[in-house]
């Protein structure tokens, strides 16, 4: 296969990863009775941690008056608190509800294990050069989204 073709099919099929992972957001966080927003915070103070306001913002773009109302949100749904930060006096915490792990988890895991099982058949090596792809490709996004948000 010529070198050109297989750049071709490469970009394409990060264009389907794209639309297929934006498909399962949204129909997860339809599922929760959430927006993608919301969905988007809740990834990021599970795989994370907990999170502060300005944090929140700050990786979701969004002010901290926004922040305040999604949080809001998430907490009449059951699914995040807001809990005093232990190291720093006057912060508080976005942290999630054992309600939504307990809801999340019997969704997600069996994808999770799946892909962990697709992981196990490469190489180390294969490995290295797949996680130096992502991360490039990561960042080179990002880079384009904060160029087209003007910052």
């Amino acid at each position: 296969m010529r070198r050109e073709a297989l750049e071709r099919e490469i970009g394409d099929e990060l264009a389907e990863l794209q639309g297929v992972y934006d498909d399962s957001d949204r129909a997860l966080a339809n599922r929760l009775g959430i927006g993608r927003t919301d969905l988007r915070c809740l990834d990021l103070i599970v795989r994370g941690g907990p999170c502060s306001a300005t944090q929140v913002a700050t990786k979701l773009g969004l002010t901290r008056g926004s922040v305040t109302t999604l949080v809001d949100r998430l907490e009449r749904a059951g699914y995040a608190t807001r809990r005093p930060d232990p190291t720093h006096g006057k912060r508080i915490l976005v942290v999630p509800t054992p309600r939504l792990i307990e809801l999340v988890e019997p969704l997600v895991e069996p994808r999770a294990r799946a892909g962990s099982e697709q992981l196990a058949t490469y190489s180390v090596g294969e490995l290295l050069l797949i996680r130096t792809f992502l991360r490039r490709t990561r960042v080179r996004h990002s880079e384009y989204a904060a160029e087209l948000r003007g910052s």
